[in-house]
């Protein structure tokens, strides 16, 4: 019979003899849901400078090189400047004309991963140059003629 009473008040959520406050509900909270969402890999940006007429580019620079290799630089068709910076692989577009393309890049991570620049014009691959000093410069120009 003690065993019952013994039961019976542990069911009842007072605590104590004399019948006390009632325990305090538990909170529980939700488990967190994880969705799983599918990316694509989106084409890397480009910049085109100067027109495209039949909308081909004539010039493009290729940056590749190492994972966590960075970069940034100044390229320029005439007067017109384009900023460029980022992480490797990337490729911007340029269509120069008769105008001469001008580009400065530097590698600017601390590792010694490789700087790459492909320049291709055309279906022509004009130029590869590549740097894996922290902080090298390569200096791209090009005109056509």
């Amino acid at each position: 019979m003690l065993l019952t009473v013994l039961l019976l008040a542990a069911c009842s959520g007072e605590t104590g003899q004399n019948g006390g406050a009632p325990k305090e509900p538990r909170s529980t909270a939700a488990t967190p849901t994880t969705i799983l969402q599918e990316t694509t890999a989106e084409e890397p940006p480009k910049i085109t400078l100067g027109e495209e007429p039949g909308g081909s580019p004539q010039v493009v620079l290729r940056l590749e090189g190492g994972p966590k290799t960075t970069f940034s630089g100044l390229c320029s068709v005439g007067g017109r400047q384009s900023v460029l910076g980022g992480r490797v692989p990337k490729r911007f577009t340029f269509d120069p004309g008769s105008r001469e393309l001008s580009c400065r890049i530097q590698k600017r991570d601390d590792n010694r991963g490789a700087l790459k620049i492909v320049l291709v014009a055309g279906d022509t691959t004009r130029s590869v140059q590549q740097t894996n000093s922290p902080g090298g410069t390569i200096n791209v120009t090009y005109r056509d003629g």
